[in-house]
């Protein structure tokens, strides 16, 4: 499994045009961290992120929800006040998934809750997959050579 883990985060970090060897190390420490939680809370959530970004944000913004309006899809995104509420809500929500489908689901509105500066893709995609492993399904590798298949997940009708 570890050759999975390791071409899942290096996959993962491609997607975010994250080539370097030192983003694939801390991806993988940030993997190995939350492997060993039983249960995703909001402060599993930044510590996450905080391993995740350790060499790429400046210290306030590691392992902290973002306070200013972002960008998605080309529509703002002003939900900053709100970021505690809505990561431990989704935390809570996530437990009752039960399938493939539903773990997609919770990846999507991570990604639509988008609670930090950067590196929302890379933590949501390691949720994911922490997810379906604690649910018996195997690690999905989203290759960066198929990100468009992977973006139109997102897509709104």
């Amino acid at each position: 499994m570890e050759d999975q883990v390791i071409e899942f985060l290096k996959e993962s970090n491609n997607i975010e045009d994250e080539w370097d060897d030192d983003s694939l190390a801390q991806a993988l420490y940030a993997w190995n961290y939350i492997v060993g939680e039983e249960e995703l809370t909001s402060s599993v959530v930044l510590k996450t992120h905080k391993i995740l970004m350790l060499h790429h944000l400046g210290p306030q913004y590691k392992g902290k929800f973002r306070d200013v309006p972002i960008w998605i899809g080309g529509r703002e995104v002003d939900n900053a006040p709100n970021l505690p509420d809505l990561i431990a809500q989704w935390c809570e929500n996530i437990k009752f998934s039960k399938t493939e489908e539903q773990i997609k689901v919770d990846h999507v509105r991570y990604e639509g809750i988008h609670p930090f500066i950067d590196g929302n893709g890379r933590t949501g995609r390691i949720f994911m997959n922490w997810q379906r492993i604690k649910k018996g399904f195997p690690i999905l590798v989203v290759k960066e050579s198929e990100k468009w298949q992977y973006y139109n997940w997102f897509k709104r009708d």
